[in-house]
């Protein structure tokens, strides 16, 4: 039973979040010249990743995507990491998206052999190439203020997730988090907690978002 899967996949993320908050904790992703915004590791880290893991297994295994909820999981791990470094020095490190390139393309390469599916393959890989394109031009275009080349790398590992449901999660999932992205943007003005020329964290938003295309998959 999905429910029954998930509850295990949430008390693992208990477990992987008490790590990762010490992890973050240490630092250890600083480098000179980071602004740092916080002192040790948000709170937040050990509930998130024990239940936004378990809502996506459950969602995807209750749909017959068992094989895509096991990359699922652990890509989402890793994504509360990356969303906490870059609430905290706004960046996202190369030295964690980077890897999961490959990773991820063995790993999709994977759930293809398991299921006989390589339509979706062919379609992720379609998919990460057309948003790194698009992101590339609108890094080129946009203010530096706005998106990032961090995000246009995480904005392809997800599209890459996101285009295994079908053409329409992505374009949900992407939208949904560049709308979050705006949402968060316009409080922080409007509360003055940020100005019209500071760097926003949009990591955190695209996530959230790609989660949102995950669940209604």
């Amino acid at each position: 039973m999905p429910w029954a899967t998930s509850v295990v996949v949430a008390l693992l993320g208990l477990t992987v979040g008490h790590y990762l908050r010490g992890w973050l904790a240490s630092g250890a992703y600083r480098r000179d010249g980071d602004v740092v915004r916080r002192r040790g590791a948000p709170c937040w880290v050990r509930p998130v990743a024990a239940v936004l893991p378990a809502l996506a297994w459950w969602q995807l295994c209750a749909h017959d995507r068992a094989p895509l909820a096991m990359v699922v999981v652990p890509l989402a791990w890793l994504m509360v990491a990356l969303a906490a470094i870059d609430l905290d020095v706004h960046r996202l490190p190369d030295a964690v998206q980077l890897p999961l390139y490959p990773v991820l393309a063995v790993a999709l390469s994977a759930v293809a052999v398991i299921t006989g599916d390589g339509a979706s393959l062919l379609r992720s890989v379609a998919a990460c190439a057309v948003v790194l394109a698009v992101g590339a031009l609108l890094w080129l275009t946009a203010p530096r203020q706005g998106l990032g080349l961090g995000d246009v790398k995480l904005a392809g590992l997800l599209a890459a997730v996101l285009a295994q449901l079908g053409w329409s999660q992505v374009l949900l999932g992407l939208w949904a988090g560049f709308a979050l992205g705006g949402v968060a943007a316009a409080a922080l003005l409007v509360t003055r907690r940020a100005g019209r020329r500071d760097h926003l964290a949009l990591g955190p938003p695209l996530m959230l978002g790609s989660l949102l295309g995950v669940l209604v998959g």
